[in-house]
Parts: structure tokens; sequence; C-alpha cells
């Protein structure tokens, strides 16, 4: 069973709803650090934290962190890719399964999508969403645990925009809690082909989409004095790729995006009223 309902409970009659998505090493990251970056600084700009079935089972299988997600002091809602995507595209096993294929440009997956793309609707099998998760991705298993490259990402990404094509009114933004660069590249994808057949989402051309990478988490403290600069390289010992924005006495700014490391990284927050970090 799913949770479509409590969605259509959550969002139906909403206004401006604020949406987070949260990805597996965001949950990482606040759990490890919870101590720094308080669940209530965190969530309480949201309305609705949502968690694709696929980062459940991330990390469900770890008690401290199923206690930490369960114990987010705003609604929290697992949302299963095999019951609830579907209703949010009106039951079109076609429209989702292309939304599966632009958002995943893996090998692993488009192999899957080249042999179930043929097929008619009812020659589909009703459990065609199993099969992909099963076969689409690389998949490792480490004792019980299984994990699958990008299957977070993807489910993360087609849950945003399932949501904003079914609650075209009522979403005020949607942050997806990720640090993961690869994933605005996959959103640009999706972005390009989303109004076109098959899809036709009907999504804004620039749709409320942000993210609340570790980086931006880190920023925000440090400008809320609620983390000291002395404590960001025990957070962020490698370097990692980086979008902010640097502005100037002039009211003019410039867009950066490039690799930076931790004692750049650092010298951006030491000067926090000059930049503002995007991813």
């Amino acid at each position: 069973m799913g949770n479509y309902s409590r969605i259509e409970a959550s969002l139906r009659g909403a206004a401006k709803a604020r949406i987070l998505i949260l990805d597996t090493n965001n949950i990482q990251f606040y759990y490890q650090h919870e101590r720094l970056f308080p669940q209530s600084d965190i969530f309480r700009p949201y309305d609705v934290v949502l968690i694709p079935g696929w980062v459940h089972a991330e990390y469900s299988h770890h008690e401290g962190k199923a206690h930490y997600i369960a114990s987010i002091p705003v609604p929290t809602i697992i949302i299963e890719e095999t019951d609830d995507y579907l209703p949010m595209l009106g039951y079109s096993d076609k429209r989702l399964m292309e939304l599966f294929r632009v958002a995943s440009p893996f090998s692993e997956s488009q192999r899957f999508f080249n042999c179930y793309r043929k097929l008619e609707v009812d020659e589909l099998s009703d459990n065609w969403i199993d099969e992909y998760y099963n076969q689409g991705f690389f998949t490792r298993q480490t004792g019980t645990l299984i994990t699958k490259k990008n299957a977070g990402e993807v489910s993360i990404l087609s849950l945003c925009f399932c949501l904003l094509s079914h609650y075209p009114t009522q979403i005020g933004n949607i942050s997806i809690a990720s640090s993961d660069f690869g994933i605005i590249a996959l959103k640009d994808r999706i972005l390009k082909e989303a109004n076109n057949q098959p899809l036709e989402l009907g999504i804004l051309q620039s749709p409320p989409i942000s993210f609340l990478t570790t980086d931006v988490s880190m920023f925000g403290a440090i400008k809320a004095g609620s983390l000291s600069l002395e404590q960001i390289p025990s957070l962020r010992p490698n370097k990692r790729s980086s979008l902010y924005i640097e502005y100037f006495a002039d009211q003019t700014s410039t867009f950066h995006q490039h690799v930076v490391d931790t004692d750049s990284f650092v010298n951006i927050c030491r000067n926090h009223e000059q930049y503002r970090i995007i991813f």
C-alpha cells in the first residue's frame, strides 16, 4: 500500500506548499551532525518532507537513521514508486515509463527501456516498475544490504516532476536535499522533455526547484552564527563541485561553477555577505 492519499491530504488544498525531498547522502550528514544542525533548523521552513521508496530502502536498515527520520518535526511521508507515482500521472504507465527513461541516462536503464518501450500498455506486466528497479541500475550487495547506483536520484527527480505536474497551483517550491552534483544535469534533461510528447507534464519552464546541499546548510549555519569557520574542515574535508554567486559593490554579480576546495569554501563563508551558495 502506498501513501498517495496522504499526499493528497497534504497538498490538494494547499497554497504555495513548501516541500523538501530527502536524498540518502544528506540524511547521513544531518544524522551524523545533528548537534550542529538541529532538526528544528533544517526542517522548519517546510510544510512536508517526502522520501522516495528507494531512498528509504537505503537507510531503513540503520536504526539510528530510521529513528532520526521518524523524529522529523514536520509531516514526513514515504512515497512508493510502485504505488504513488502513477496516480500523479493519471495512471499512465507510458508517461511514467518515459519519465523514468528521461531521468535515467545510464546504460543499464536504457537497455531496460529499449525492450519495454516497444510494448503496448496492455502488454506491460503489472509489476514493470519493480522490474525496472531490479534490472535498470548497477546493483551491489553487501551482506543483506542492496544498493542501486543512482536509483535514489532517479526516484527523487521523477517524484519532483510528478508533483509539479499533478499539483500545478498548490506548490510554492520543492527543495531537493541532495549533494550529488550530477542531479542538476538530470533535472535539466527532464525539463527539456517535460512538456513534449509523450510526457506533456505541463511544467513551467522555470519550475520552483532548488537544492539544499550540505554546502548550503553549512553556509546558512555560518550566516546564522550557529556554526564556526573552524568547524568546516571536519565537515567538508574534500573538494567538491559548487555553484555560487559573487556580488560586487556596484550592484553587479557573477555566477561561478567549478570545483571548490575546503580552504576556498571557508573563505566564501568568512565573507558570506559577498556570496550566495546555490549548490
